[in-house]
């Protein structure tokens, strides 16, 4: 059960003035000491998640003396994974857990619940609950309008595939729960009008496609919606007015713009649209009225839908301030006056402020990674390319402070591979740059974020045309003279890793060396092992995005190909990997002793899709760093 217990410290203390010194990997490899900084509604506490001897604890603090008052630890196996005010005394908490073999700590569902001051602590729902239960709860929605209750979406820890998660009210005080209303579609995610009714509900059926279904308000049932839209339509928020909302549409393909629509009239409103990608976020008052976007063509970029707004004037007036970093306002206090702010960059792994919205004055707070001093580390520059067949492709080039050209370089393709690389802080990127290597990402076809068209044009091509993509960025960077063509080398991590053999294998001559970390090597595989096969749409999205043709899978999984390679290959593993079972770098290091061809090994145990243990990730690193050495460095 988690316990609390007492800090009679000053944030001071918590302040560690870290000395100068020059960069390690032991200072890429340690996760966060600070997660995040919320400001209680009535401004008087803050709660800050900390990293306590790699557990996660929730400390509280005075907003004037930063005095701490209280703290949320837990037993070895439990900490926090988030936490939320829901008023001006109480916070819940979602719980995670070390269990089984796993470093990872899991979420079950369970919600604690405690006052600033550590009164009223208790688990007020899941199995150790007072009313135990076999159903986890993850929060959804606060209820601004109601102090003592919120929202969380219920469901069944089971690994059946046809579990329907329920949204239930959660008194924070008692633990009492009561059903609002459940999902007719497994899978699902509610949006909560203004009342705190599920109004909308989006899931994935058997057959990988997203159904989209609407009630009208309380006792009215589930309905399809928006079966007369072409394409894509993602409801997001509810206007003030409660009977309209905010959407995301595209009905071309290309990238989702902005939408308001009218429930009542149907009337809908473009209200901005980029050529490029979809939003990366919407930003909202404590109305819940939209007011602005983050976009991520290159840099991150704001635009303001109501310039006017007050609002929008502070967060303008934040991203001036800051130099155009990434600037995200955290939480604000009822009235408005003060709010908790988060600063961000290529170079700056993350810092908190308390702003006070009157004098316009910016209170330090904290540092995620005080270890890291920003001015020591690399800056990360876009790029676009177009391919031969017409897609703008957008990647990001990280160059070692004060060099150029002529550069050792990783190629570092980003996993999923449905999934994008964001301009921002990077440990993996950094540790790279400081050692001395340029670093090259590249947002190939197949990425999200830039339409349906362009993620369904990686659909059937992970060993082709994402390769092919992946290639364009490495000949780019040697044509502008930054990479030096005989020092390269390709490294990724899940399907990045795959892509390290995969490109290795079908340019043997360009890369003198590939890194495969959490990789899946045997496309077939994937319909066997692993936790996508373990969900009722696992064989239809494996079908629709590795293609339905054996033949195909098997031309573009590396690991029947590697009498090609030429290099020199890292094989890194978890042990209880269930997204990319283990049995991948197993085949995949028994073809490379068959065909003769070097590798390296480092698996470790109670590891999962990339390694959580601090020690564990040093070590990778380090490895990691010593074979680029001795491969492609200095």
């Amino acid at each position: 059960m988690i316990f609390v217990f007492y800090w009679f410290i000053s944030i001071s203390l918590l302040l560690v003035n870290y000395p100068a010194y020059s960069a390690t990997s032991n200072d890429f490899s340690r996760h966060p000491e600070f997660y995040n900084v919320k400001i209680s509604s009535d401004g008087k506490h803050l709660a800050v998640l900390v990293n306590t001897e790699g557990r996660k604890t929730l400390a509280f603090l005075d907003s004037n003396t930063f005095k701490v008052t209280f703290a949320l630890g837990g037993e070895k196996r439990d900490q926090v994974a988030d936490y939320y005010w829901v008023n001006d005394e109480r916070v819940v908490v979602q719980v995670e857990q070390v269990r089984g073999a796993l470093e990872k700590p899991l979420n079950y569902g369970e919600i604690y619940a405690v006052n600033f001051d550590g009164s009223k602590g208790r688990m007020i729902f899941g199995y150790r609950s007072k009313k135990p239960t076999a159903e986890g709860g993850f929060l959804i929605d606060t209820l601004k309008q109601d102090d003592k209750y919120v929202l969380i979406s219920k469901r069944a820890l089971s690994r059946r595939t046809d579990v329907l998660p329920e949204v239930t009210k959660l008194n924070v005080y008692s633990g009492k729960a009561r059903k609002v209303k459940r999902a007719p579609i497994a899978y699902s995610d509610f949006l909560i009008d203004h009342e705190g009714y599920p109004r909308f509900v989006s899931g994935v059926d058997k057959d990988f496609r997203t159904q989209l279904y609407y009630s009208s308000g309380k006792g009215d049932s589930w309905s399809k919606f928006g079966e007369e839209f072409e394409g894509e339509f993602q409801p997001i928020a509810f206007a003030p007015d409660n009977n309209s909302i905010y959407a995301l549409k595209s009905s071309d393909g290309g990238p989702k713009g902005l939408y308001h629509y009218d429930l009542n009239t149907n009337k809908e409103t473009e209200l901005y649209r980029s050529t490029m990608v979809d939003p990366t976020y919407t930003i909202s008052s404590q109305l819940n009225e939209v007011f602005g976007l983050r976009l991520d063509e290159d840099y991150p970029n704001y635009l303001y839908l109501k310039p006017d707004a007050a609002e929008a004037k502070l967060h303008k007036s934040l991203v001036q301030a800051f130099n155009g970093d990434s600037v995200a306002v955290t939480s604000v206090t009822s009235d408005g006056k003060q709010a908790i702010v988060h600063v961000s960059s290529d170079r700056n792994p993350g810092t908190f402020y308390l702003f006070d919205t009157e004098t316009m004055k910016a209170r330090h707070l904290l540092n995620a990674r005080g270890w890291i001093k920003p001015s020591e580390m690399a800056m990360t520059e876009p790029f676009r390319i177009k391919t031969k067949d017409g897609l703008i492709l957008n990647g990001l080039m990280t160059l070692p402070k004060g060099k150029q050209k002529n550069l050792p370089t990783v190629i570092l393709p980003h996993g999923g591979p449905h999934a994008r690389d964001y301009w921002g802080f990077d440990p993996i990127v950094q540790m790279l740059a400081n050692k001395g290597y340029a670093v090259i990402q590249v947002n190939f076809r197949g990425s999200t974020g830039y339409g349906k068209s362009f993620e369904k044009a990686g659909y059937g091509n992970w060993g082709a045309k994402i390769q092919d993509d992946i290639m364009l960025a490495t000949q780019y960077v040697v044509q502008q003279g930054v990479a030096d063509e005989n020092r390269m080398c390709i490294f990724g991590i899940s399907f990045g890793g795959y892509s390290a053999l995969q490109s290795a294998v079908r340019f043997p001559d360009t890369y003198k060396c590939s890194i495969g970390y959490a990789g899946v090597y045997d496309l077939e595989m994937l319909y066997d092992e692993g936790d996508i096969k373990s969900v009722n749409w696992g064989d239809a999205y494996l079908d629709e995005t590795l293609g339905s043709d054996k033949a195909q899978r098997h031309a573009q999984s590396p690991v029947f190909f590697v009498n090609k390679l030429k290099v020199p290959v890292l094989i890194i593993h978890g042990e209880d990997d269930e997204r990319a079972p283990i049995e991948h770098a197993e085949v995949l290091r028994d073809a490379l002793e068959k065909a003769n061809r070097p590798y390296e090994w480092l698996v470790k145990d109670k590891e999962g899709h990339g390694f959580y243990n601090e020690e564990n990730i040093l070590e990778a690193n380090e490895k990691i760093l010593a074979f680029l050495d001795k491969h492609i460095g200095h």
